[in-house]
C-alpha cells in the first residue's frame, strides 16, 4: 500500500493528485502544521527536514515532490501522463515538469515567507515585492505559452501540469489569481480546476 503524508496547499498537493490521476490505491496520513505535527520525532524520522510530502511504497521511502511524481509515472504509470522519451515532446515536458518547482515556486516560497511565516518583525516588504514581480513574469511566460497549446506540454494533459500547477495555487492564495491580464493561463486554470482528480488533491 501506498502511504502518502500530505498537508493543505503543500508539495503533497502534486502527489495527491497524481495518484488520483491514475487511480491509484494510498493512504493518506494528514499532518497538522499548527500542531507541529511535521516537526514530532515520529514524521522527522521519515523527513529528517519535517517538510512534505513524503511516500512510503513497500520498503521505498521518498520526499520531493518531482521525484515522487517520477517514481510513480515510471512504476505505476503504464506510459500515461507523459511522452515517450527522447522525442520534441518529452523535452517540452521535462523543461516544463522542472519549470514549476525550479525557476516559479521559489518567487512564491519567498513572498510566503516575508507575508506570512516569518515573525513580522523579520518581514521584507521590498523582498516580498521583488518576488511578486518575477511571480508575475513567470505567469506572463505561462499565459504567452498558453495562447497556442491547451497544456503546458502540448494538447494533453501531463504530468508536466501536475508541477506547474501548485505554484497557481499559491498564487490565488496571494491573490495573483484571478488575472485579466493573463486570459489564456486563466482558462487554462478554469480547465484544470474542472477535473475532479485536481477537486479532491485541495479539498484537505
Amino acid at each position: 500500500m501506498i502511504t502518502l503524508y500530505h498537508a493543505r496547499y503543500t508539495r503533497s498537493l502534486r502527489v495527491r493528485w497524481l495518484l488520483e490521476e491514475l487511480g491509484l490505491d494510498y493512504e493518506l496520513k494528514r499532518l497538522n502544521f499548527q500542531a507541529g505535527e511535521h516537526k514530532a520525532p515520529e514524521y522527522l524520522a521519515i523527513h529528517p527536514l519535517g517538510r512534505l510530502p513524503a511516500l512510503a511504497d513497500g520498503d521505498v521511502r521518498m520526499f520531493e515532490s518531482g521525484a515522487i511524481i517520477q517514481y510513480l509515472l515510471d512504476k505505476y504509470g503504464e506510459g500515461r501522463l507523459h511522452p515517450l522519451p527522447a522525442t520534441p515532446a518529452a523535452a517540452s515536458y521535462l523543461q516544463w515538469f522542472h519549470f514549476g518547482e525550479a525557476t516559479h515556486q521559489p518567487y512564491l516560497s519567498v513572498m510566503a515567507q516575508h507575508l506570512a511565516i516569518l515573525p513580522e518583525e523579520e518581514r521584507l516588504p521590498q523582498v516580498a515585492g521583488k518576488a511578486r514581480e518575477n511571480a508575475l513574469a513567470c505567469m506572463g511566460l505561462l499565459d504567452a505559452h498558453l495562447s497556442e497549446h491547451e497544456y503546458v506540454a502540448g494538447d494533453q494533459f501531463t504530468a508536466a501540469d501536475i508541477m506547474v500547477v501548485y505554484p497557481l495555487v499559491l498564487s490565488q492564495l496571494f491573490g495573483l489569481l484571478p488575472s485579466e491580464g493573463h486570459p489564456h493561463l486563466m482558462r487554462y486554470y478554469e480547465r484544470i480546476e474542472a477535473r475532479p482528480a485536481f477537486q479532491t488533491a485541495v479539498a484537505d
